[in-house]
């Protein structure tokens, strides 16, 4: 999938990541590799276009293309919104 035209991401997503970027925030990328995807972990460094295709840099150094993110999950997500559920316990 690297060697095909770039699809820009819409600007919603790209605000996110450089969101997330900005507060320093530990996410799981779901990235597709071809025929397949893999999970990718880290702090995303670095958001930055090269040619016409858009990147970001993750804090262990791998580099993504916008366009072959499939999801993105913050790693604290899921026990921030479990802690504002009725009846949850602080």
């Amino acid at each position: 999938m690297s060697d095909a035209a770039y699809q820009p991401v819409e600007c919603w997503f790209y605000d996110e990541l450089g969101l997330r970027m900005m507060w320093g925030t530990p996410c799981r990328l779901i990235v597709e590799t071809g025929d397949e995807c893999v999970e990718q972990a880290g702090r995303i460094t670095d958001l930055y276009t090269e040619g016409t295709a858009e990147y970001i840099r993750l804090d262990g150094g791998t580099t993504i293309r916008l366009d072959h993110i499939v999801r993105i999950e913050q790693e604290e997500r899921k026990a921030k919104e479990e802690a504002h559920q009725p009846g949850a316990r602080p």
